[in-house]
């Protein structure tokens, strides 16, 4: 779990409470200075009891008071921890290209002899030639990533640039991928609507191993990443940057794959979303198809207006002010309460209800997680019945992925199927039918009959009536008071016999047309035609010989 702070400067005013309790400390000896110049007649009086406690009255009174300046700074610097996903609908594609030019993309084990970074030049000119709708960005990656050419609808600046890509074009040394996408990364603007993409040219031979942390950057962003690869798996002799030196280098395509894997496992979003992180070799056949075929189904899809095919889900960290605020008001009241209220003279009942409500408390904060994520998939629910489908999807999803880290079984079970159910709401019957069959038997009853029953109903969509029947019979067997299921049952083993007629009636007719009746009377049928087309010859022959012969 990640920590981040908005405004770390805002610290800084934690100093002030050095002065404040200075002060405090002052006070508080003038305060028993002329106390004890008093001599109190009654010293059984409360005011006497009660000026004995003062200074445990003041100490908790500063503390308190301290804690909750300590909380209201905090608030303010924006401190924040865990992530929620954010359905993002994106319209148009922007790419942003990041080409390798460290000096072991000039080993000459390319195609044809070519070196890798020709190999690359080649390559992207040939994107660049089948991505007439798509905005493009440039970035070369050595010992740093830099940004040559912002996004732009002129490709022939991106062709221009393709001619003169060499190890140098930057000084620095060394070969970092992860600064390359990051520069990458940063190319495309905020908030765009924009669905980017970013395609890193490669062998993967990086120096600093940045490649993997950068990766989950682009993750979180819901940007899609393809690793190109070039070059063979053999060691290739080439000169360092000094010239003098000689490094063997080859394809580091396991490393890559290693890294996206790693960041794919970060991507909670990627059964809804279609946010991708892949290693991709150049030389396999159809890798550029791989590549452009996503950026034709986004431009075909925006064409034709459709809402949900351009929706990308984003991990956005969640905002913790709130829980600050919280606790800094608590303790305020808390001073407030010691300072203007005898709590002292209470008597032993109101202890023991102060040590229940800690306890309370402290079982409420074990039993926070399960809150949360139950409050969360209300949320979603509502959201569904709104047929906001996209934001129930994320919530559901988060829901599953945080019970799933707590071990928390049920509400997981819960989580998984209200989001098989958003699934088979948008008609992605095989996204919700993999949802379903993770589901396990020990889930609650009612979780088990509605699988059940909302697999029986995707296997009638698709007309396997067998399999439906035997699901609604399942969900049956575990409430046989649904009247639903009952008729769903009812349907399937009709039309399933239908089909066992037809299927038996098609067989039938299939045996009758060949009978070894029906084979003969053909045979003869046809044995008829040829003796009477030989007759009607025989006998036109004839009458021609007759009329010569006269």
């Amino acid at each position: 779990m990640n920590f981040t702070c908005e405004r770390p400067n805002a610290l800084w005013a934690l100093i002030l409470l050095i002065p404040a309790i200075i002060v405090c400390v002052y006070r508080y000896k003038k305060i028993m200075k002329h106390f004890s110049l008093y001599v109190l007649k009654d010293t059984d009086s409360s005011a006497t009891k009660r000026m004995k406690k003062f200074p445990v009255t003041l100490l908790l009174r500063t503390i308190f008071r301290s804690i909750a300046w300590v909380m209201l700074v905090l608030a303010y610097a924006g401190f924040s921890w865990g992530t929620y996903l954010e359905p993002v609908e994106k319209s148009g594609t922007a790419v942003s290209m990041v080409f390798d030019i460290s000096y072991s993309m000039e080993a000459d084990d390319g195609p044809g002899g070519l070196t890798r970074l020709k190999s690359a030049e080649n390559y992207a000119s040939m994107l660049l030639s089948h991505m007439p709708n798509s905005s493009v960005s440039a970035v070369v990656a050595k010992g740093d990533g830099q940004l040559l050419i912002p996004l732009t609808d002129d490709k022939v600046v991106v062709e221009t640039l393709l001619e003169s890509l060499s190890p140098s074009l930057m000084t620095s040394g060394g070969s970092s991928l992860g600064k390359g996408i990051r520069a990458a990364l940063k190319s495309f603007p905020a908030n765009s609507a924009f669905k980017n993409t970013i395609w890193v040219f490669t062998d993967g031979d990086e120096t600093d191993g940045q490649l993997e942390g950068a990766l989950i950057e682009c993750v979180k962003a819901g940007v899609s990443v393809f690793l190109i690869g070039f070059g063979t798996e053999r060691e290739t002799p080439v000169l360092a940057g000094d010239g003098k030196t000689t490094v063997n280098t080859a394809l580091r395509s396991a490393k890559m794959k290693k890294a996206c894997d790693v960041a794919m496992e970060k991507n909670i979003a990627h059964l809804i979303s279609d946010t991708k992180i892949e290693y991709i070799d150049a030389t396999e056949a159809g890798s550029a198809l791989s590549l452009l075929e996503p950026l034709k189904n986004a431009d075909s899809n925006a064409k034709q207006g459709e809402p949900d095919a351009s929706v990308t889900y984003e991990l956005k960290p969640v905002q913790r002010y709130a829980l600050f605020l919280g606790i800094a008001f608590f303790f305020y009241i808390l001073g407030y309460i010691v300072t203007e209220l005898d709590v002292w003279s209470i008597n032993n009942r109101m202890h023991k209800a102060a040590l229940t409500g800690i306890v309370l408390t402290t079982l409420f904060t074990s039993c926070n997680a399960r809150f949360e994520g139950s409050k969360r998939i209300l949320e979603s629910s509502w959201s569904w019945y709104q047929k906001k489908y996209n934001t129930a999807i994320a919530g559901y999803l988060q829901t599953a992925y945080e019970a799933q880290n707590n071990q928390d079984k049920i509400l997981e079970q819960y989580a998984v199927y209200n989001l098989a159910v958003s699934y088979l709401m948008k008609n992605e019957n095989e996204a919700a039918m993999e949802r379903f069959n993770s589901i396990t038997e020990d889930a609650p009853i009612p979780v088990l009959y509605s699988v059940y029953y909302n697999k029986g109903v995707i296997y009638y969509r698709s007309g396997d009536y067998e399999e439906a029947s035997k699901n609604f019979r399942k969900a049956l067997s575990l409430d046989g008071s649904k009247l639903d299921a009952k008729i769903n049952l009812e349907l399937s083993l009709i039309n399933e016999e239908k089909e066992s007629k037809a299927r038996d009636s098609a067989i039938n007719q299939v045996s009758q047309g060949n009978s070894p009746d029906a084979m003969k009377n053909a045979v003869f049928e046809r044995i008829r035609e040829y003796d009477k087309k030989q007759w009607k010859s025989s006998e036109k022959s004839e009458t021609t010989n007759s009329a010569q012969d006269f």
